[in-house]
């Protein structure tokens, strides 16, 4: 099962729920007869991809990606065609108004915007962007105003018939029209908006592509150049192979792309390690794969890219499960499992410091991040878990070795998905964790063929695991998975909140931080939901998954992308 696919809808944080297997960062270098593994970037900069500036690198050369499956809408942004695998192909052919860096910091990509202003006008939020009059779309017509409004028409929400990916975003904007010109955009949005370029930086979709329900759902089954905008254009699509071919856009007006050729091939994901250590595809995205690394690692000509990822492992704790609908028992839980031991055997084989992650909003290589284990005292401590379980009336039975109040026994259920290995070792490390404070976890496999997502929607576990897939914006919409509405015995949980737990003081802070334009504010409102959040026992980060892509040792630009996620593909070329 490959990481990068999404397994459930993308949620309006931006996060998408995974069963794959997980890693946590990297930061290693070694050598082997075959490739090399690159080492973990510093925190500064987040990736590991060969950076080097577009002048010192070769001009021509091929490059040649996979799909898994077949290309059956290039329209990204409906929910058909919302897959990771297909944003990474479009890339080089498809606008991006804002760049990443690999801690996820947006960049402003003049070949598209020549500015944006932000101002708040009566307490609403208004963004003026001016479009550079030279981008075009691959016909040779200017991008203008009229694109943004018909991609905000057809995300908005308010036409159910637009099978959009996801509204989140468009829906806070009340208004897009043209400003003093037709390449003047201008953004009004109901109220203040913090991350309005997540809605920004992808860019418009062509008026024509999205000016009708038909046009946005059923229109892009077939590749229309005339849609598509970037320094590569596609000049062959087979759809009995699967294989995409892209050449530099004799329409760009940007830097001149170094590759003469793009190759994209379909290539089912238990095939691309040996395809990549055969030289047939020169990028391998390994994911937490330990037979996956070492094939890549002893490539020939190849090198392993290491950085943090997006993506992390977690427990999440039902709280409507009548034992751990005790706050002092999920401490207790947080307390008594050795999650560094869980990161050691999940990933073992793989590179890395093989550590906890400690903030459920933030990754380790994200600006804002803070250790809440160690802000609130809530880490692994066996003895302080023991202590937590007295005081909640937990007393153990020494006959049975586990702990018992009124007359029942301290069983908590954990939900196996079955056939996923992360899911399996992590039961068990947990149950020998557990046991040594008294708790008797039991293990119940889930038909995942027949029960995923339905056990984790419809809550059977008191536990299960399972990994969240982040974005560059950590706190965009958190309320979907850690808030809801009402409060008390009136709380409704949100549909992602799996936890089922109202937290007030993170539904006092969420409309602060929906809102807050201060970046220095929103990081201390962030932590502070963090704290509460970990404070409350409703999820328990495992580890960070570290991004291991395989890649040619002589490409640059390109590689483990950290926060950013996809290269700028102009730049992407060969080393002299």
């Amino acid at each position: 099962m490959k990481a990068s696919r999404i397994l459930m809808p993308l949620i309006a944080t931006g996060l998408a729920v995974t069963m794959a297997a997980c890693g946590g960062p990297s930061s290693t270098q070694s050598a082997t007869s075959g490739g090399t593994v690159a080492g973990s970037p510093a925190a500064s900069s987040g990736w590991d991809i060969n950076e080097t500036p577009h002048d010192q690198l070769a001009q021509g050369g091929e490059f040649v990606g996979s799909m898994s499956s077949q290309i059956t809408t290039w329209n990204q942004f409906n929910v058909t065609g919302n897959d990771a695998e297909l944003v990474f192909l479009q890339a080089p052919i498809r606008p991006a108004y804002y760049d990443f860096k690999g801690d996820g910091t947006p960049v402003l990509n003049p070949d598209y915007l020549t500015s944006a202003k932000d101002a708040v006008v009566d307490g609403k939020l208004v963004v003026t962007l001016d479009l550079n009059p030279k981008a075009v779309w691959n016909d040779g017509s200017p991008i203008t105003a009229d694109d943004w409004i018909a991609t905000w028409k057809a995300q908005n929400g308010s036409n159910k018939k637009f099978a959009a990916a996801s509204t989140d975003g468009w829906n806070q904007v009340t208004s897009v029209a043209a400003g003093t010109s037709p390449q003047q955009v201008v953004f009004t949005f109901k109220s203040t908006y913090p991350d309005w370029t997540a809605i920004i930086s992808g860019g418009p979709l062509p008026a024509a592509g999205a000016a009708t329900p038909a046009a946005f759902n059923d229109g892009w089954g077939e590749y229309k150049d005339a849609w598509f905008s970037g320094p590569f254009k596609v000049t062959s699509w087979d759809k009995t192979s699967g294989t995409v071919t892209m050449v530099p856009n004799d329409k760009w007006w940007g830097a001149k792309p170094l590759l003469d050729k793009l190759t994209w091939k379909n290539i089912q994901s238990d095939a691309l390690a040996s395809a990549f250590a055969n030289q047939e595809v020169d990028y391998y995205d390994i994911g937490a794969d330990p037979d996956g690394y070492a094939q890549a690692k002893g490539a020939q000509n190849s090198a392993v890219r290491v950085a943090a990822g997006p993506n992390f492992r977690h427990f999440t704790l039902n709280s409507q499960s009548p034992i751990l609908s005790d706050q002092n028992v999920r401490q207790a839980l947080m307390m008594g499992i050795d999650r560094t031991v869980i990161a050691q055997s999940d990933l073992a084989g793989l590179p890395g410091d093989k550590v906890p992650l400690n903030n459920n909003l933030y990754v380790s290589n994200q600006p804002g991040y803070v250790d809440q284990a160690k802000a609130t005292g809530i880490d692994y401590n066996p003895e302080k878990a023991k202590a937590a379980l007295d005081a909640a009336g937990w007393t153990m039975n020494d006959a049975t070795g586990y702990r018992e109040k009124d007359g029942k026994e301290l069983d908590v259920v954990f939900a196996v998905l079955g056939g996923v290995k992360a899911s399996e070792n992590e039961g068990l490390q947990a149950q020998k964790s557990l046991k040594d404070i008294g708790v008797n976890l039991k293990l119940k496999t889930v038909d995942t063929n027949k029960d995923w997502p339905g056990v984790l929607v419809k809550h059977e576990f008191d536990i299960i695991a399972f990994s969240w897939i982040g974005t560059p914006y950590p706190l965009r919409n958190i309320g979907q998975i850690y808030g809801g509405t009402g409060s008390g015995d009136s709380f409704k949980p949100n549909e992602s909140n799996f936890a089922q737990l109202d937290i007030p003081k993170v539904n006092e802070l969420i409309p602060q931080i929906d809102t807050e334009m201060d970046a220095t504010k929103r990081a201390d409102l962030g932590n502070q939901a963090a704290q509460a959040i970990w404070e409350a026992g409703h999820t328990l980060p495992l580890y960070q998954r570290p991004m291991l892509i395989g890649v040619r040792d002589k490409l640059a630009n390109i590689g483990a992308m950290g926060m950013a996620q996809i290269p700028k593909w102009e730049n992407v070329g060969f080393t002299k």
